[in-house]
């Protein structure tokens, strides 16, 4: 019987909590609790072995965290809505707000406790999860393909295709999965077989042009910016301009041709013209688009009328409320910003905005980790998917967005710092 170490395990609940973000957040729950527990205990199990005890070299590197300053970085977004409590009169809100952000408190605690990852092995986990979104969305066509006149027919009416869990996680899932591909196979990786690559990049097309048949448009626009990035990045390494104009070209003339050839992705298209229409004639009110623009209208005023602190993160949810009843009580149901940024900005004011933008850039400067390319495309993803959502507002979007920074992080961890890549050429 082989013998069962701390590191197995961890690596094994990675692999669960990649699934989770995925299918199911009682399953992100149950990886997040074993990730924690791991964090604190070391131990071996074999046929003649067992025994369990306090990893107290974890221990001290947790309450080392300041030698490691990414992970400080990433705690500031906990504080950010704590610091806040004193302008809070809605302490059931803000108490929910901060509940939300506790992992961004707990997480880097709990990676810095995990042995330093391997860079094949965090590789592994990315192979995991193209191969996880390769299995879903072949469901998620088989089922569109099965019922196919229904669906289409929702989609005319706004409404989303089937996925697992949520459809925007789920399409942002797919445009990370995109990213990992491409680095994967930028960079020669298989598990046992060289011939894997041609599956690697056979799958990251199939996931390409399947992000184009769901149609979600805050997964498609990440994975265009992320990809926009990334050539970017190619031609200033490579110097190949000619190539690289030729893939910025590509990238322009791909949504052109999705709107002519896939119908869910023409409907989808259709259905946002229209809404636009109908909010520029003041007649979109039943259209979630006009809700999603309102809401950066008021969370806009509400930034100006509170510029240094804001309203308070306990009190937006209020606010929004008012001034919806006040200004637009022909909308169903007031909004929060659907801006990341806004967000911030409206409930905790400049003071706020300025440590969130210092907790979301410091991993991504800290000893020019951009240089990255899966780094960098991630990046590309979530700035996107700040923009036009308020993503790190609910659990998943904070697992999505947490799990995979640390994980990086993790990986370039050296002794006391995230040590970083060796690519002299970027």
């Amino acid at each position: 019987m082989p013998v069962l170490e701390k590191q197995h395990l961890v690596l094994f609940f990675y692999a669960v909590t990649i699934a989770a973000l995925v299918l199911s957040p009682f399953l992100l729950s149950v990886g997040m609790f074993a990730l924690a527990v791991l964090s604190l205990i070391r131990f071996q199990v074999g046929a003649r072995i067992f025994w369990v005890a306090t990893d107290v070299e974890s221990i001290r590197r947790m309450l080392r965290i300041f030698q490691y300053p990414p992970f400080v970085a990433v705690t500031l977004f906990f504080f950010i809505v704590l610091l806040s409590f004193w302008q809070t009169e809605d302490y059931g809100y803000w108490l929910g707000r901060l509940r939300i952000k506790i992992p961004f408190l707990a997480l880097p605690l709990v990676f810095l406790g995990h042995p330093r990852l391997e860079e094949r092995q965090w590789q592994g986990l990315l192979y995991f999860l193209l191969f996880l979104l390769l299995a879903t969305s072949i469901g998620v066509g088989l089922n569109y393909w099965i019922n196919y006149e229904e669906i289409q027919q929702l989609l005319k009416q706004g409404q989303p295709m089937p996925t697992p869990r949520n459809h925007i996680r789920y399409s942002l899932m797919l445009a990370l999965g995109v990213v990992s591909g491409g680095y994967l196979y930028s960079i020669g990786y298989y598990w046992r077989y060289v011939q894997e690559r041609y599956f690697i990049l056979g799958a990251t097309f199939f996931l390409f042009l399947f992000i184009h048949l769901l149609s979600v448009r805050s997964g498609i626009l990440a994975m265009y910016v992320a990809l926009f990035l990334l050539s970017v990045r190619y031609i200033l390494v490579s110097r190949r301009y000619g190539l690289g104009m030729g893939i910025l070209l590509a990238l322009i003339v791909m949504p052109v041709v999705a709107y002519q050839y896939v119908p869910s992705f023409r409907a989808k298209v259709d259905y946002m013209r229209w809404g636009l229409i109908k909010f520029q004639e003041g007649e979109g009110a039943a259209y979630a688009d006009t809700g999603r623009i309102v809401s950066l209208k008021v969370g806009w005023e509400l930034a100006k009328q509170h510029p240094l602190f804001g309203v308070g993160a306990g009190n937006l949810q209020q606010e929004m409320e008012r001034v919806f009843e006040r200004s637009y009580p022909q909308l169903p149901e007031p909004l929060a910003p659907h801006n990341q940024f806004l967000f911030v900005l409206a409930g905790t004011g400049g003071a706020g905005l300025l440590l969130f933008l210092i907790a979301l850039f410091y991993p991504l400067f800290y000893h020019r980790n951009y240089r990255h390319p899966f780094l960098l495309g991630f990046y590309g993803i979530v700035l996107t998917a700040f923009l036009i959502e308020h993503t790190i507002e609910n659990s998943m979007g904070v697992g999505f967005f947490l799990v995979f920074l640390l994980l990086f992080l993790n990986m370039r961890r050296g002794e006391g710092s995230c040590q970083p890549d060796n690519l002299a050429a970027i």
